[in-house]
């Protein structure tokens, strides 16, 4: 993943999941709650807790950014 196909993906499509290699996933609902930088993204998201959480998230672990479903 590079950053120019996740800003486009920002445009285009929300919400959607982010997949990691490790096989973690990470929602994003909301254009606010993502940025990305030239090597990874930050994400707010929240935690089974139920607590928001931030995660750092390297654009070269991410497997897959796909659309959820309505």
């Amino acid at each position: 993943m590079d950053r120019e196909e996740l800003n486009l993906i920002l445009l285009s499509e929300t919400p959607f999941v982010i997949r990691m290699n490790d096989g973690r996933e990470y929602e994003v609902r909301s254009k606010e709650v993502i940025t990305v930088s030239d090597i990874a993204a930050s994400v707010l998201y929240r935690h089974d807790d139920g607590k928001l959480r931030h995660v750092y998230l390297p654009l070269v672990t991410m497997t897959a950014v796909e659309p959820i479903a309505a």
